[in-house]
């Protein structure tokens, strides 16, 4: 599904959807924001539907539970549009080939005419030629009359087929966004992993850890719209700041994640600095316009690839390199093993 909200109106619906979440026994992942925030929203009438019976039993939510309503309600629904999209695809090309065969048939009568016409010019007086000239001349016009048609109806089935195209890339990407920032999500991030060549060599790639300094209080001091534009701010940096071929994910609340492939460690460590200091340098607005008077510092943690390492483990190792920051006072760049001020 697209969600086609504003910044401002999803904001104040994540800000719903997180206090609705807050009472349960449940993570703040990626498929329980999806569940919360389309019910929080009224985007999922059905998901809301059960929800409520489940809610209306006062015993809080698991896990599990929500993850069964993501497969039935979000998951489902886009698997539904997604061979919606194909069927509709197909019936685009059926058409398109019935067409075609049907001025294929056109052209072929005009050609038969063509052919038989040259057999009846050599007896024929001036009169009969004249007359044979001018059906010629109407099966002509019959020939481009159709294939005006069918050029018409082929641009008409290109932009409906662009369309469905359009359909099927969102019912399987939209899965792997973080709606909120854009950036891939966790199964995103890691279906971009999977998707790379050598993506099992670990010995060439390097992971950041990114987690925003202190973002509960910016939370709790000015509000949840504050804290989801600091989210969004760096998101935009991290897609300002790294080359295309890197890959970025929002895995958590305030918890970003960048995949690095090629580079040395300390490449790493120079990008991790620019994307601190840029973010440092931000400068985040109230709803009202007002200034937020706080800084947005970053703590970010890099570990390089091993051999045997999976994505968990090398994640392990780039979470405390974050750790590590944070220990030495935050706003600052760690490098698994090694403490590394600013």
């Amino acid at each position: 599904m697209r969600y086609q909200q504003s910044r401002e109106e999803s904001a104040e619906i994540l800000r719903r959807a997180l206090q609705l979440m807050s009472p349960h026994e449940i993570g703040y992942h990626p498929v329980s924001y999806a569940v919360w925030y389309e019910h929080a929203g009224g985007l999922n009438p059905p998901l809301t539907q059960e929800l409520q019976k489940l809610l209306a039993a006062a015993a809080p939510l698991n896990d599990a539970e929500i993850c069964r309503l993501h497969a039935l309600h979000i998951a489902a629904r886009d698997v539904e549009m997604f061979e919606l999209a194909q069927r509709e695809l197909r019936e685009l090309i059926g058409r398109t080939e019935r067409d075609t065969a049907e001025a294929e048939g056109t052209v072929q009568r005009f050609t038969e005419a063509l052919e038989s016409a040259t057999g009846q010019l050599a007896s024929r007086q001036i009169e009969a030629v004249r007359a044979l000239i001018g059906a010629l001349i109407w099966q002509a016009e019959q020939v481009q009359a159709t294939l005006r048609g069918l050029h018409a109806q082929l641009a008409k089935q290109r932009e409906e087929v662009f369309g469905v195209l359009d359909r099927l890339e969102r019912a399987q990407t939209e899965p792997l966004r973080d709606p909120l920032t854009g950036l891939a999500n966790l199964s995103g991030f890691r279906r971009a992993f999977e998707g790379q060549e050598d993506a099992a060599d670990f010995t060439q790639v390097v992971l950041l850890a990114v987690d925003v300094d202190y973002f509960k209080r910016i939370n709790d001091t000015h509000g949840h719209v504050v804290g989801d534009k600091v989210l969004m701010k760096v998101a935009k940096i991290l897609r300002e700041t790294l080359a295309s071929e890197d890959v970025a994910a929002r895995v958590g609340g305030d918890e970003f994640v960048v995949l690095l492939r090629g580079k040395p460690l300390s490449h790493a460590a120079a990008l991790g600095e620019r994307i601190r200091s840029s973010a440092q340098r931000s400068l985040i607005v109230h709803p009202d316009g007002k200034q937020f008077a706080g800084e947005v510092t970053l703590s970010i943690g890099a570990a390089s690839g091993r051999a045997g390492d999976t994505l968990e483990t090398l994640r392990h190792r780039a979470d405390a390199a974050l750790y590590d920051a944070k220990a030495a006072g935050r706003n600052r760049v760690s490098l698994a093993g090694e403490l590394t001020k600013r």
